[in-house]
C-alpha cells in the first residue's frame, strides 16, 4: 500500500485523476486498446457517542469519511486505486492514497495464471469468515472501509464441476497489515455437485505454520441454504494483559505471546421468500479470543485503576490493546435480515455474545434515488448487558448518513 500522510485531499484527488488521464491517454495510442475504468464516490458524516469503559478515554465525537476509487482496466490487466479521507473531531485528519488492487490475468498451458495484488477472501458466511485468513478486515463496518489485497501468484486447473490452485500469497505489501503480515503457499481444492459446493484448503506460512480449512454450502428447496466453515491454524499471536491489583508496577502491563491450536469453525443457514425477505442466523466459535475469565480480570483491573490516582491512566489504556483480534468473544451469534424493495433496502444486524449477555446491534437504510447513486443511514449500539464485554468498548452508539455513486 502507498500511505501518504498529512497531504491535502484535494491534491490526492487532483493526483488521481492525472494519473487516470495520462494512463488513458497512453492506452488510447492502441487503436485496438480494451481500456475500461469506473469511479465510485463514497461520503460518510455521523456521530460517535462515548462509552463509560473504564479502558478507552473516549470522548463524544463528530466524524466523516471520504474516498474516491478508480477502477482502471486494460486487457488483463486490472487496478483499484483508493484517495481516502478520514476526519474525527478529537483527533488528527488522515489522507491516505490507497493501491488496494493491481493484477494480471491469463491463461497458460490451459491454466489460470494470477500474478499482482488482489483482494482473497475464500470465506462464504456472513457475520464472521474462518477462510478470510491473507488478510482479514472487519466483518459490515458502518463507515467506509478500504480493503487491500495482498501479493499473489495463483495457478488453476479447472475441470468439468470444480478447481484445483496452487498460490503463494505475501500480505507484507500492504502495509495497514501490521500483526497480520505473513507469506506462505497453499494448495486449495474446490468441487460443485449438483446443490452443493465445497473447499478444502492447506496452507503455511512464516508466521502461523500449517493452515488448514474447509468449507460447505448447499441449498434445499427454493428458500433454504445451510453453510458452515472453519479453519484450524498451528499458531497464532495474542495481547495478553499481566495486571493485577497486587502487581501494579512489578510486571510488564501487556505483552504480545504465542499459542498453538487457533480453531475457528461456524455454523449457518440463510432462508429467503418471493416477497424479498432474507433471514441469516450463525453461530460461530474463535479459541484465540480471551475466555470470559480471562475478560473479567481486564474489566476488574481497568475499573480498579481508574478509581486510583491520575498517573495511573496510562497503565489503564494499555488494556485496550486486548481488544485488537478479529473476535472479541470466543462464543458469537450473528441475526441478520434485509429486503429487497425495489429502490429501498433495510436491513438489521443483531451479534449476541451469549456468555454475558452482550449486544451490538446494527441498522441500515438505504435508497437509490437515481441509477447507481444511494443514500444511506446507518444506526450501531453497542453494549448489552451491565457486566458485557461490549460495554467496555470505546463507543455505546454510532449513526452515520452516507452517499455512494458510481460513474
Amino acid at each position: 500500500m502507498l500511505r501518504l500522510k498529512g497531504i491535502d485531499l484535494g491534491r490526492i484527488l487532483l493526483g488521481i485523476r492525472i494519473c487516470s488521464y495520462c494512463f488513458a491517454a497512453l492506452i488510447s495510442l492502441s487503436v485496438h486498446a480494451a481500456w475500461q475504468q469506473q469511479w465510485q464516490l463514497e461520503l460518510d458524516s455521523g456521530y460517535a457517542q462515548a462509552s463509560a469503559s473504564p479502558v478507552f478515554a473516549s470522548q463524544d465525537q463528530w466524524l466523516a469519511d471520504a474516498a474516491l476509487r478508480w477502477y482502471p482496466q486494460y486487457h488483463n490487466l486490472q487496478g483499484q486505486l483508493v484517495a481516502l479521507s478520514q476526519s474525527k473531531q478529537k483527533q488528527d485528519n488522515q489522507h491516505d492514497l490507497i493501491l488496494a488492487e493491481l493484477f494480471w490475468k491469463t491463461e497458460l498451458a490451459e491454466r489460470d495464471l494470477l500474478v499482482g495484488k488482489q483482494r482473497i477472501d475464500l470465506g462464504v458466511s456472513y457475520g464472521f469468515r474462518p477462510l478470510d485468513m491473507f488478510l482479514p478486515y472487519r466483518r459490515n463496518p458502518v463507515a467506509i472501509q478500504v480493503e487491500e489485497g495482498v501479493g499473489v501468484f495463483s495457478l488453476s486447473q479447472f475441470s468439468g464441476n470444480g478447481e484445483y490452485a496452487l498460490f503463494y500469497t505475501d500480505s507484507y505489501l500492504a502495509t495497514d497489515s501490521e500483526g497480520l503480515q505473513q507469506r506462505g503457499a497453499g494448495l486449495r481444492w474446490y468441487q460443485l455437485s449438483n446443490n452443493s459446493e465445497w473447499q478444502t484448503l492447506a496452507y503455511y506460512d512464516n508466521q502461523r505454520a500449517l493452515n488448514l480449512g474447509g468449507s460447505w454450502v448447499s441449498t434445499f428447496g427454493d428458500a433454504w441454504e445451510v453453510h458452515a466453515e472453519s479453519r484450524y491454524q498451528q499458531h497464532y499471536r495474542r495481547m495478553v494483559s499481566h495486571l493485577t491489583q497486587t502487581n501494579i508496577g512489578q510486571v510488564a502491563p501487556i505483552s504480545e505471546q504465542e499459542f498453538d491450536d487457533g480453531i475457528q469453525a461456524l455454523l449457518g443457514m440463510t432462508w429467503a421468500n418471493l416477497a424479498g425477505d432474507n433471514l441469516i442466523v450463525e453461530y460461530w466459535f474463535d479459541n484465540r479470543a480471551l475466555s470470559q475469565q480471562q475478560w473479567q480480570k481486564v474489566a476488574d483491573v481497568s475499573r480498579y485503576l481508574a478509581q486510583q490516582d491520575g498517573g495511573l491512566n496510562q497503565l489503564r489504556y494499555s488494556q485496550g490493546a486486548v481488544f485488537n483480534g478479529q473476535n472479541i468473544m470466543q462464543h458469537n451469534v450473528m441475526l441478520h435480515w434485509h429486503r429487497d424493495i425495489d429502490d429501498w433496502q433495510p436491513a438489521f444486524d443483531l451479534m449476541l455474545a451469549p456468555e454475558d449477555g452482550g449486544v451490538i446491534a446494527t441498522a441500515r437504510l438505504d435508497y437509490e434515488f437515481v441509477q447507481g447513486w444511494t443514500l444511506g443511514a446507518r444506526l450501531r449500539y453497542l453494549g448489552g448487558a451491565d457486566n458485557a464485554v461490549y460495554q467496555l468498548l470505546p463507543e455505546s452508539r454510532v449513526g452515520l448518513i452516507k452517499l455512494e455513486g458510481r460513474f
